[in-house]
């Protein structure tokens, strides 16, 4: 049977909805808390600060164990598994608490509740069903129905799972324990076909049962009946074949002759087994080919120790092989047993939602919403790829409210901010993207933030609304804060330079202006004026701004050379050594070329912004110092 990823066992819905779980929220009154244990509330502070320190939750749990305190360890427990659901040894300790207190009704709760957060969980199905033998009457008639039927809720759960034996054997044996040898048969006729680390024993075992009890009281009456023709249709010992039309209870009359009878148990008996080394032969030949990734795994537990590169690779390298050769339920299972031992690491969700994008839209969903919700709340790229899967999906407003709560919870990250800006652009909400612009500029922490705000504000005021006059203004404001950001001067040329050159001359030398004679560097000015010289030999109006513009390029070079001079004579450091040590940015910050047209890189939302441009201009060729 599938399971689909976003489903969990369907224990018995009635007694599983929330609205049956103790709200705990509604019992944090003050009455209740004040008789809290005396250290809870600096346990709780801990975590309440950061909900990450899992160390915090640790010492917070043993302590309201040792307590014994019942409303405060629920207030402990039901908070920690909204962030760590995967522990399933602290689902168990949280249910035995409740039976420890004579709440049965309740435990049984904590361990459904459990069993939907991790059903993958083997060793929480085997304690849940010991559980309900305990605690289940044995004189009532529904009880063996109740078990047999948790059981089965396991077994589609977790049983393809391949460490799920000792699950199939607990089952075996129950039903063995009840004298229901057809129900044992029919078990191994499906654990024989599941590639599992103890799929030779379970052979073994199941020759067993066929050589140690009857055929007619371990098969069917179908298929004894089937099973009996087909042997007396091959061996003629058995009389006439049955012809069709007549009664089946006729095929299950005894031989008298014991002699035959004997040959014929044995002949069913040799049947079953040859049937199911066929089975085995396949299955033996699945295990093979796991057998080396299942052996590499180390830790298939959850935990928040970072693992292995090589634990990595092997869970990477395990999925790819049963993407490619396995069944779509064991594809789903194997994801679900690598995201509780990978939980922290947003690759595999990704990799999982990216798989079921081609079977299920609402898997993926599901997928996306327990990363990002519960294990993954700080990762900004696995939020990012949900809030696109829903904007593809056509829900606008749900990839809105995906990018705006990760913002709120993690502030001043540009690639979510620049996302949003983008999402509303592309919707044609460009006012909402420039407001969003406009308040990240507002609002930044720093003048580098700042100016790299202006500059995305100011783009998109020029290229997307076609609004030079309030794009100029922005980086003008923004020189005015970060006089010496050289990026903010080449984006003001770049735009500048994109209009009428003879109409916008005034503009653009107004620009060269600010840079030539601000707090740059004496490298950038320079660079500046030469610039300046260039763009009015190929586009100037006036021969007077030329000339006077080559003047004041000379008298830059001399102050140049007398700087390098003084600090030759060890007087004062060089301007360009200033400008590396001072401004490492402004290194990889080269100029454009003479079209003005900026390349610009990958973002690199860790520096805030890098732009590549082309050599600095070397006019030094054509005008030489007199």
């Amino acid at each position: 049977m599938e399971q689909s990823p976003d489903s969990s066992p369907d224990l018995n819905e009635e007694n599983t909805q929330e609205s049956e779980i103790p709200n705990l929220e509604s019992l944090q009154t003050s009455d209740i808390e004040a008789g809290f244990p005396p250290d809870f509330d600096k346990f709780w502070k801990v975590v309440e600060d950061n909900p990450q320190d899992f160390t915090g939750w640790v010492y917070l749990l043993q302590y309201v164990e040792q307590e014994n305190h019942l409303p405060a360890a629920r207030k402990a427990f039901d908070r920690f598994f909204t962030h760590y659901p995967y522990c399933y040894g602290y689902w168990k300790k949280y249910a035995d608490l409740e039976k420890r207190h004579d709440n049965v009704k309740q435990s049984d709760e904590v361990y459904r509740r459990g069993l939907q957060a991790i059903p993958l969980s083997v060793d929480l199905w085997i304690h849940y069903i010991n559980f309900l033998k305990e605690t289940l009457d044995p004189a009532d008639p529904e009880t063996n129905s109740t078990i047999r039927g948790a059981y089965e809720h396991a077994v589609l759960a977790a049983g393809t799972d391949f460490r799920s034996d000792r699950l199939w054997e607990m089952y075996i044996n129950w039903e063995d324990e009840q004298g229901n040898l057809r129900e044992v048969t029919s078990i191994y006729d499906r654990i024989l076909g599941i590639p599992t680390q103890l799929y030779s024993h379970h052979f073994q075992r199941f020759k067993e049962h066929i050589q140690n009890n009857l055929p007619r009281d371990f098969l069917t009456t179908e298929q004894f009946v089937q099973l009996r023709r087909e042997l007396a249709s091959v061996n003629g010992h058995g009389g006439e074949e049955a012809q069709p039309g007549e009664d089946l209870p006729c095929g299950t009359e005894d031989i008298t002759d014991p002699a035959k009878l004997i040959t014929e148990i044995e002949n069913m008996r040799h049947r079953i087994i040859e049937i199911h080394q066929e089975m085995f032969n396949h299955n033996e030949h699945e295990v093979s080919k796991r057998w080396t990734f299942e052996e590499a795994i180390k830790r298939p537990y959850f935990h928040v120790k970072p693992l292995e590169k090589i634990q990595l690779k092997n869970w990477k390298e395990y999925l790819d092989f049963e993407i490619e050769n396995g069944t779509h339920e064991r594809v789903v299972v194997l994801f679900e047993r690598c995201v509780i031992s990978c939980a922290l690491y947003e690759d595999f969700w990704i990799k999982y939602a990216k798989y079921m994008e081609n079977h299920s839209i609402e898997g993926v969903r599901h997928v996306y919403s327990r990363a990002c919700t519960i294990h993954l709340p700080k990762k900004p790229m696995v939020h990012m790829l949900w809030a696109a899967f829903e904007e593809q999906q056509g829900n606008i407003d749900e990839a809105r409210r995906i990018l705006k709560n990760f913002e709120e919870c993690i502030l001043g990250l540009a690639m979510i901010r620049l996302r949003r800006v983008s999402l509303e652009r592309r919707h044609g909400n460009m006012e909402e993207a420039e407001q969003l612009l406009e308040d990240a500029f507002r609002n930044a922490k720093s003048a580098t933030e700042a100016s790299f705000y202006a500059i995305k504000l100011a783009r998109h005021l020029f290229r997307v609304q076609k609004n030079l006059p309030k794009a100029r203004k922005v980086l003008s404001e923004a020189i005015e804060m970060d006089k010496e950001n050289t990026k903010l001067y080449l984006n003001l040329l770049e735009m500048e330079y994109s209009g009428d050159l003879t109409q916008n001359e005034e503009n653009i030398l107004s620009c060269f202006d600010k840079a030539v004679h601000g707090a740059l560097s004496m490298k950038m000015r320079i660079t500046f004026s030469q610039r300046k010289v260039e763009f009015l030999e190929d586009f100037g109006s006036d021969v007077n701004k030329l000339l006077d513009a080559y003047d004041e390029h000379q008298a830059l070079l001399k102050e140049q050379d007398s700087l390098k001079r003084r600090a030759e004579n060890g007087s004062e450091e060089p301007d360009e050594k200033k400008m590396l040590t001072d401004d490492p940015t402004l290194a990889s910050a080269q100029m454009m070329d003479g079209d003005m047209q900026v390349s610009q890189a990958a973002y690199n939302y860790n520096a805030w912004y890098q732009y590549n441009y082309q050599n600095a201009w070397n006019y030094g060729q054509y005008y030489h110092p007199t």
